[in-house]
């Protein structure tokens, strides 16, 4: 450094030296020369001094004795060793010995700490001077510019201060998540207020917390043990819960800083922290610690900050430095890609960024230098433009202004300026930023005009349409909209409040329809579409959606209205015509499915009885002479027994015709065969009986009758389905009969259900051969295929048949449509899908019973019948009619 050079400790020894250098000169002309020399170098403000070879002070001015703040008499003679520490005398001798070995003049700006110690900024110039003698001394000057260097410290730091502002705009108008903008906010801080590091803090209301949301500096990480503050905790949640800011210059000695030892290794000297409170409200907490004091400029541009970050409404710009210092910040200026500007005190443009090449279309070289009006309009000159007067006691302010580009165009600039003031206030200039924001009145103008055609659909709609926004303010309506429900003009101007208290008013249930309302608005993201009756009997089709922009930001509910009731009425005479229709085709079913079960019926009864008919005939004719004949054999026979005892010994060709006959096993196996023919006859008549019993054409009336032959004779009728296969064992039938006493019915009708019901049992038993329950006829006894009929008296008047199998069940899918007419699980071929349908309509409309399935899939299938024991008078007539 130089500032050793111009150190004002050296020791210096008196003018012998200087004035042996003119031991030649008369005594009165040497006193005069010395004399005349002090008396000039003393008139000169700077501080001057000479140092002979040995580096002695030997000749200064009276104002290097202020300077250097040492008498006279303290200084001559000295050298640098006699006032500085000798480090420092070792530097000052090197260099001042350069200047005697080299002759070269040392020029250096430098700082240096006097006995008060008080920092100086000097320059210094030393040269080498050679009297006549050819003794060598050096000469040299001082020149104190710290108030100065003061100044241009000052206005650097307001620089500096002026770019925090604009990077902490920057980012709150054009950041679009808060960690970045706030990051960008910490990251400022810590390269424009040379924060060692600094945070910001967001309160979480719900849990009264703060959440640490940036860090930058020397801690950049935000989930540590400061990520989580709770208000009225540690020296953040006590700002936040003071809402007042913490400030000091002196950290060692704050007891809210809790860990001194990390304050004083890390070199910490000053903290600041301020609450973000926005409209009352607290938002956050910023702060930061500093190695170096903090000036009160730099106080107040945090609290500016802080400001700014709460409200993020406000852009501060940025004070014009020096151009000294506009150069060494002039990277952070070009780079924003907002314009930003200077103006001097008569609105002449001094600074313009790179950003005007593509605002503009000019290069700053081609602005510098201008008047600001000549960017603009002419319409616009005599309007504020882009420099707006100044307002009294308003130092920042925003604006807009129509600028000029170099094509021509009119752009739209949104502007940010401060008015630089001098320390008396007089105006200096203006500096700011300007943002371009053509496009975005295009798209306002566009916005319009799409607003315009989007009201002229709405008028367009046969729809009443009510648009409610984020703030329940009535945004937009048609005029169907107001016709519809009969609003005057002057309440749809008001809030919707009103507006829903016309329209309660009109309602046959407002109850539900205000429920409605506030459900909708408490979940938005919810569409609802239902029907409202008005008490005047009119039906409203109502319909609500959120209004969502594509980012699916949320900005209210739209309601459309629209008058059904003549299209409810059609669709109620629709429904009406359907519901006759319905009945007809009910109807038509009904009777086709009578007239297929009388028809079968009669068709299978006929057939029967005359199969019986046929029957029958021979075989009683069989059967009636099966006694004589075996009568007149026992005769014959005992014709023969008789031949034998009074002829013992017959002729050859008798013996030979015996033997070829087998006389004695036709004796013995005569009898046995007419035992067996006479089976067979009887066996024939019981088939014969329940064919005719089973058919009933002679019982076609109701009458009573005993069941259990009905259901006898059904069994007789299916016998050979029930016997043993090579595929499965026999169908084994348990029938466990109560005591019943006659009961009235269709017995023919009965019988067919019956037959209807077993048959599908036995369907279900070989299913469920199919799929291996029953491999042989192998099996156990107690595994074997079984159908169980019981029969009870369940009610003095009502009788209950039970019939049930232990095949596979019927699943319950299937069970809810087993009385379905044409409903069949059967393949094709196989089943109609009456069977079941006409055994429902037998017990339920014609004997004024029931019939059920309970079924268990894997356990089998149960039918309960329950019909009267005795029908009613009424019911038969009217079965009578009906048949």
């Amino acid at each position: 450094m130089f500032s050793s050079i111009l150190d004002p400790t050296s020791r210096m020894n008196d003018c012998t030296s200087l004035k042996d250098s003119s031991l030649h000169q008369h005594p009165q002309q040497q006193n005069f020369s010395l004399a005349f020399l002090l008396r000039m170098i003393n008139g000169i403000s700077d501080p001057i001094f000479v140092k002979n070879r040995q580096h002695q002070l030997i000749l200064f001015n009276d104002a290097f004795c202020n300077f250097i703040r040492h008498s006279r008499e303290e200084l001559i003679g000295k050298s640098d060793y006699d006032l500085f520490p000798k480090a420092e005398a070792d530097v000052f001798r090197e260099k001042d010995e350069l200047v005697f070995t080299t002759g070269i003049t040392d020029e250096n700006e430098e700082y240096f700490t006097d006995s008060y110690g008080v920092t100086h900024f000097i320059l210094t110039k030393k040269c080498l001077f050679e009297d006549e003698l050819g003794h060598h001394f050096l000469v040299g000057t001082i020149h104190d510019f710290t108030q100065q260097k003061r100044v241009e410290a000052e206005l650097a730091e307001k620089a500096s201060l002026a770019a925090l502002h604009v990077e902490i705009n920057t980012a709150i108008t054009q950041g679009r998540t808060l960690q970045p903008i706030l990051k960008h906010c910490t990251d400022a801080l810590v390269n424009h207020v040379n924060a060692a590091f600094a945070r910001i803090w967001t309160l979480n209301t719900q849990d009264n917390v703060l959440e640490l949301q940036a860090s930058s500096g020397m801690y950049t990480h935000i989930n540590g043990p400061h990520g989580r503050v709770p208000v009225g905790m540690f020296k953040i949640g006590l700002i936040a819960q003071e809402r007042q800011p913490h400030l000091t210059n002196n950290v060692l000695d704050d007891p809210r800083v809790g860990n001194q030892e990390w304050a004083k290794r890390e070199g910490m000297v000053a903290f600041a922290g301020y609450p973000l409170i926005l409209d009352g409200n607290l938002i956050g907490v910023i702060a930061m610690f500093a190695r170096q004091t903090l000036t009160q400029s730099a106080l107040d541009a945090l609290q500016l900050a802080a400001n700014e970050i709460s409200v993020g409404i406000k852009r501060i710009q940025a004070e014009l430095a020096l151009k000294e210092s506009e150069k060494k910040y002039r990277h952070l200026v070009e780079a924003s890609q907002n314009m930003i500007w200077s103006v001097d005190a008569q609105g002449y443009w001094t600074f313009v960024n790179q950003a005007v090449r593509s605002i503009y279309g000019y290069e700053p070289a081609e602005m510098i230098g201008r008047h600001c009006h000549e960017f603009e309009p002419p319409e616009q000159i005599q309007q504020p433009g882009i420099l707006p007067p100044i307002l009294a006691g308003e130092s920042v302010f925003q604006y807009e202004a129509v600028v000029l580009a170099k094509d021509g165009r009119k752009l739209n600039l949104l502007c940010n300026a401060m008015v630089l003031r001098d320390e008396a206030g007089n105006v200096l200039g203006k500096i700011g930023t300007a943002t371009n924001i053509t496009e975005l009145k295009r798209a306002e103008a566009a916005l319009r005009r799409s607003n315009a055609v989007l009201q002229a659909q709405q008028e367009a709609s046969i729809d009443g349409i009510l648009i409610i926004n984020e703030n329940r303010q009535i945004a937009s309506y048609n005029q169907h909209f107001s016709h519809l429900w009969q609003i005057p003009s002057a309440l749809l101007q008001t809030d919707d409040q009103q507006l829903l208290g016309c329209v309660l008013d009109q309602l046959e249930n407002p109850g539900e329809f205000l429920a409605k309302v506030e459900y909708l608005y408490q979940y938005p993201e919810e569409n609802s579409r239902d029907e409202i009756v008005l008490r005047d009997g009119r039906t409203f089709d109502r319909y609500s959606a959120p209004v969502r922009s594509p980012a699916g930001d949320c900005y209210g509910r739209i309601w459309y209205f629209r008058d059904i009731t003549q299209r409810k009425q059609a669709l109620s005479d629709l429904r009406q015509q359907a519901q006759e229709l319905e009945t007809a085709l009910h109807k038509l079913k009904h009777t086709q499915t009578q007239l297929i079960q009388s028809e079968k019926m009669s068709s299978l009864g006929q057939l029967v009885a005359g199969v019986a008919h046929e029957i029958n005939n021979p075989v009683n004719f069989i059967y009636g002479n099966l006694n004589p004949a075996n009568e007149y054999t026992q005769d014959l026979l005992s014709l023969l027994d008789l031949y034998r005892k009074h002829y013992p010994q017959p002729g050859a060709a008798i013996e030979e015709f015996a033997d070829i006959i087998e006389l004695e096993f036709l004796r013995s196996d005569l009898p046995k065969l007419f035992k067996s023919m006479m089976i067979g006859a009887e066996r024939i008549r019981d088939i014969v009986l329940s064919l005719r019993s089973f058919s009933r054409l002679d019982e076609a009336e109701m009458k009573a009758v005993d069941i259990h032959e009905g259901i006898d004779s059904t069994l007789m009728i299916i016998q050979s389905r029930l016997k043993s296969t090579d595929q499965r064992p026999k169908i084994e039938v348990i029938k466990e009969y109560g005591n019943l006493p006659l009961v009235e019915c269709y017995a023919g009708q009965l019988n067919q259900v019956f037959m209807n019901i077993l048959v599908n049992a036995i369907d279900a038993l070989e299913e469920s051969l199919v799929r291996g329950r029953w491999a042989t006829k192998k099996q156990l006894k107690t595994d074997n295929p079984r159908i169980y009929i019981r029969t009870q008296l369940a009610a003095p008047n009502e009788v209950t048949i039970r019939i049930a199998d232990n095949g596979l069940g019927i699943p319950e899918d299937i069970k809810s449509q087993l009385f379905n007419p044409f409903f069949t699980t059967k393949p094709i071929g196989k089943g109609t899908g009456m069977g079941l349908a006409i055994s429902y309509q037998i017990i339920t409309e014609r004997h004024s019973g029931s019939i059920e399935c309970i079924s268990q899939p894997g356990v089998g299938a149960e039918f309960v019948i329950r019909i009267p024991l005795i029908q009613e008078r009424g019911e038969i007539s009217r079965d009578i009619m009906l048949g």
